[in-house]
């Protein structure tokens, strides 16, 4: 399948009744269960800091504007990056309370 037409799943899953500390264990568990094996496309899971969950699907295809594909591509590198020191900053935060 060619590059552009792979899609993008973004879920938004509700975390407000996990323990901070379990969060980056819980959504790897989740992602590794959500993967479908004849997907050709992109996962992206998105903490959500209440009890609501969606899902919602970008079909890149549509997008066509390479100056707009550039800046999906950069605003996903740069939420990828606030989740991972998101998730750092909460066991930060759970190991000082204990």
């Amino acid at each position: 399948m060619k590059n552009e037409e792979k899609l993008l799943l973004v879920y938004y899953v509700g975390v407000a009744d996990i323990d901070p500390s379990q969060i980056e264990e819980y959504l790897n568990k989740l992602k590794n269960k959500i993967i479908p094996q004849t997907f050709h496309g992109e996962i992206i899971i998105i903490p959500q800091h209440d009890r609501s969950t969606r899902v919602e699907c970008i079909n890149p295809k549509y997008i066509t504007d390479t100056e707009l594909i550039q800046q999906h591509e950069n605003l996903m590198k740069e939420l990828n990056y606030k989740l991972h020191n998101d998730i750092k900053f909460l066991k930060k935060y759970e190991n000082k309370k204990d």
